[in-house]
């Protein structure tokens, strides 16, 4: 009898049990109190807010944030809202479901991909460092476009790299000569182009310039992953980028957009005479590329820093999971994953940090590629092929287990002192409001927990105990972002005072009868249009105050934020008496609201 290699044993492993595990864990982390807490501004006010307008007008096609035209994104995010407002009522869980479905399919397909690239064990520990990340829980419990653009862009790689993946084993086993291009069947190229289109449909353009620019480039360098000794210029000629253009079959491409993303732009592009076309690229594309909007800018370093934040505690190990990454490039059992990780993150994090408007969701359709790279390091501790590496083994995991003890005094130690009376002179300094103290100290026991797993994770790395820490360690992730979600951020949420006052004072039902729009003055929250209800009518100034009381149609209530003196005097000559007041947040002051 055949003795089974352990290629044929690691096949026949029970990845159920794997599956299990992670739907477990993102129903702890993405699902749990999904719609405990109210819609957050800026985006996720936005966003629902036109899935609402677009639910009450039964319209699938042209989205509007507060009856004017919104051109911010494609639709697919919206359709997946109002599919949830129809079967579960309108409600902040029905706004997130959708991006928690999302959420959790990325995790399954980082998984795959894991098994695809390397092995069972680095597959689970990365899609478990994914699920426990704390910028891709943000994404996946929040009603916004970026999980559903991450998780086709991921699709659309994992089927490239699994057919790239046979054609590599084929020619280790000597069936095949090597190949000039990795993928040329058109069944495959099919099913990359329909996860493109709608990638398309949930972000735009970008859907489809960063996977195929990734896709090519791994097309283009296919003879270095298989070892060839070709310098790097040797491929880049213009005979060799027709031929890989050509073996991505490009008109298979063409059809599925035309097919599955063109019908949706053509109408809507019908529908508004042109507007959406040229807000959507002009402004939401180009400018965004080209200059901050909405006072989203960074330095050049902003995604290392957002990425060591989003990924933390894991980063705490971030220099050996560097140091292991750019090692593995080196090593020809690691020399595709290598590749297939490295142009993938080139492209996100190179053209997002010089792209002028920066924001830390940009780059979620990278993170399971980065997830991919700390798996990798974390794995090698079970196996034995890092800690006993010389200075990478026997430095590098203590020095992250002191930084995780390092952090977890500051983090705790921090709320205690600011909610103690010893801060209360650096308070009106740091701009923080005494009421939001308790919520502050929750923050407390993320330290803890971080001071407690480091302490145990070098007491076992002392004893060798190597399971056991990495055990601990994704354990303590987990418990990490659940307490941010279940404790810490619905602390925070009772202040949010602004939806407070659209739903107990904004609503159609409170109108009296007036024509007019609510006035929301010296403050714009998106959140407010999608808890109102109706339409509002925003004023920056006093002057455009003025000019709504003094309408032909006044509103019957007015909300304003800090009111001057002249807004008060021009509130009572219009007859209007405040009925409520509230303080601000996330603004210090007040809020006060107005009726005739």
């Amino acid at each position: 009898m055949e003795s089974q290699t352990p290629i044929d044993l690691e096949r026949k492993s029970n990845w159920r049990w794997d599956i299990l595990l992670l739907l477990a864990v993102c129903i702890l982390v993405l699902w749990t109190g999904l719609g405990a807490t109210r819609l957050w501004d800026q985006d996720e006010g936005y966003y629902a807010s036109v899935a609402r307008e677009m639910h009450e007008r039964e319209d699938w096609v042209v989205p509007t944030f507060n009856q004017e035209l919104f051109a911010h994104k494609p639709p697919l995010m919206y359709w997946g809202m109002i599919c949830g407002f129809h079967l579960f009522g309108v409600s902040e869980f029905s706004a997130r479901w959708v991006s928690a479905i999302f959420g959790t399919a990325m995790v399954l397909m980082t998984y795959w991909m894991g098994r695809l690239l390397a092995d069972r064990q680095t597959a689970l520990i990365s899609a478990l460092v994914l699920s426990s990340s704390l910028m891709f829980t943000v994404a996946s419990r929040s009603a916004t476009a970026d999980v559903h653009l991450g998780f086709f862009v991921l699709v659309a790689l994992t089927l490239w790299v699994r057919s790239a993946k046979l054609s590599l084993d084929r020619i280790g086993g000597g069936h095949e000569r090597a190949l000039d291009y990795p993928v040329t069947h058109g069944g495959t190229w099919l099913a990359i182009y329909v996860a493109i289109a709608f990638a398309v449909l949930s972000k735009g353009p970008i859907g489809f310039a960063f996977p195929i620019a990734i896709l090519g480039t791994l097309t283009l360098l296919w003879p270095w992953v298989q070892g060839q000794s070709r310098t790097f210029w040797s491929l880049v000629t213009p005979k060799r980028f027709f031929g890989a253009t050509v073996s991505m079959q490009p008109w298979v491409g063409a059809l599925a957009l035309i097919a599955i993303a063109a019908p949706w732009f053509w109408i809507v592009h019908q529908r508004t005479d042109g507007a959406f076309f040229g807000e959507f690229f002009g402004v939401q594309h180009l400018e965004r590329f080209s200059k901050p909007m909405d006072n989203h800018s960074g330095p050049i370093y902003y995604y290392i820093v957002s990425i060591l934040l989003g990924f933390f505690p894991w980063t705490s190990f971030a220099i050996p999971i560097g140091l292991h990454a750019f090692r593995a490039r080196y090593s020809d059992r690691t020399r595709f994953a290598s590749m297939v990780i490295g142009v993938w993150l080139f492209f996100y994090l190179v053209v997002f940090s010089v792209a002028s408007t920066k924001l830390p969701n940009y780059i979620i359709p990278a993170y399971p590629g980065i997830a991919l790279w700390i798996g990798s390091y974390f794995s090698g501790w079970l196996d034995h092929s890092v800690l006993n590496s010389g200075l990478m083994g026997r430095f590098w995991p203590r020095a992250g287990w002191t930084f995780m003890v390092l952090s977890g005094v500051v983090l705790s130690g921090v709320p205690w002192i600011l909610a103690s009376r010893l801060a209360e002179p650096w308070l009106e300094r740091l701009a923080v409001d005494p009421k939001m103290l308790p919520a502050i100290a929750t923050f407390a026991w993320l330290g803890l927990l971080l001071l407690i797993c480091g302490i145990v994770g070098l007491f076992l790395e002392a004893r060798n105990k190597r399971v056991w820490s990495l055990g601990i360690l994704a354990a303590v992730c987990v418990v990490w972002v659940v307490l941010i979600w279940q404790r810490i951020l619905p602390q925070i949420d009772r202040f949010q005072t602004p939806q407070q006052i659209a739903i107990e004072h904004l609503g159609p039902s409170g109108s009296n009868g007036s024509q007019g729009d609510p006035v929301v003055a010296g403050m714009f929250r998106p959140s407010m249009v999608f808890y109102s209800g109706q339409a509002l009518d925003f004023c920056p100034d006093d002057a455009s105050l003025e000019e709504s009381l003094s309408a032909q149609e006044p509103p019957s209530s007015v909300v304003i934020h800090q009111a001057s003196p002249e807004a008060h005097r021009s509130l009572q000559e219009h007859g209007y008496r405040i009925v409520d007041r509230l303080d601000s947040f996330p603004k210090k002051g007040s809020i006060e609201v107005y009726r005739k």
